[in-house]
């Protein structure tokens, strides 16, 4: 009977033992279509929209480098990022010069047309941003577009989108980059800045001028990383290492790194 209690003992460490080392390995990670991957995963990106691409003294740095740094851990292949205009971005992917864009892209209808995306690595929204002593008089959820405010926004994006159609009374001007159009809003030449939540929070915290974070209504914006339409194996061995960065805590460590007070502009 001892005899027996130890056989069994031992065979529950060796259940044990191999049930552990499964699950250090995430499911997602181990049935990446790594033999269908490229030899290196070339990253398209735009330097001008913080904190996703931050182009300073001739380097750049962001949330989407970080990122893609880590998804080329996960895949085993090395990242070489490419660094292009955001208008020409799209059309370096269409012509097959890089293989995903990784720029803060958010999903619309429009571009599934002609181009597939990875899940959402986070959900926002479109926001506004005031000077803190406005406040008073922009700090309601549609005071942005209901008078006839100045309000900057970044070319070709969504927040150029949803001012166009939802905010017929507003003096619109149109912006290359994000900090361009904070840099007039701090000196007060605008009266609010309308753009992606994350964007707008990372600014904001580099102003010396006191701003303010202003909902507007549209929270279902879903970032995510672009590929062609007919690269399904690229497309979920990115889902596959975004499940493997969520599964270990890495997708959130990279999001606290560049997006500061993330929840604030985080959707569930």
């Amino acid at each position: 009977m001892r005899f027996h209690k130890a056989w069994m003992a031992v065979a529950l460490l060796v259940v044990a033992t191999a049930c552990s080392k499964r699950a250090a390995t995430p499911p997602a990670a181990a049935a990446l279509p790594k033999d269908t991957l490229p030899k290196e995963l070339v990253v398209g990106t735009s330097g001008g929209s913080p904190p996703y691409v931050t182009r300073r003294a001739g380097t750049i740095s962001g949330l989407e480098l970080d990122l893609a740094a880590e998804v080329g851990k996960v895949l085993g292949v090395p990242v070489r990022i490419v660094d292009v205009p955001w208008d020409k971005l799209f059309d370096e992917l269409g012509s097959r010069k890089v293989d995903v864009v990784m720029a803060g892209v958010t999903v619309t209808p429009e571009r599934q047309t002609r181009f597939a995306f990875a899940e959402p690595y986070l959900r926002t929204g479109i926001v506004a941003l005031v000077q803190a002593k406005d406040r008073e008089r922009l700090g309601s959820r549609d005071a942005a577009c209901k008078s006839n405010v100045k309000v900057g926004v970044v070319g070709q994006t969504t927040g150029e989108r949803f001012v166009r159609e939802h905010c017929p009374k507003a003096k619109v001007r149109v912006f290359a980059t994000a900090d361009d159009a904070v840099l007039e809003l701090t000196h007060g030449r605008l009266d609010a800045v309308v753009g992606d939540g994350p964007v707008l929070a990372y600014l904001m915290s580099q102003q010396a001028v006191a701003l303010e974070l202003v909902p507007t209504g549209n929270v279902d914006e879903q970032l995510a990383w672009m590929v062609r339409q007919n690269d399904t194996a690229l497309q979920q061995a990115l889902n596959g290492a975004l499940e493997t960065m969520r599964r270990d805590g890495t997708l959130d460590r990279v999001l606290e790194k560049w997006i500061p007070q993330v929840e604030r502009v985080r959707n569930p």
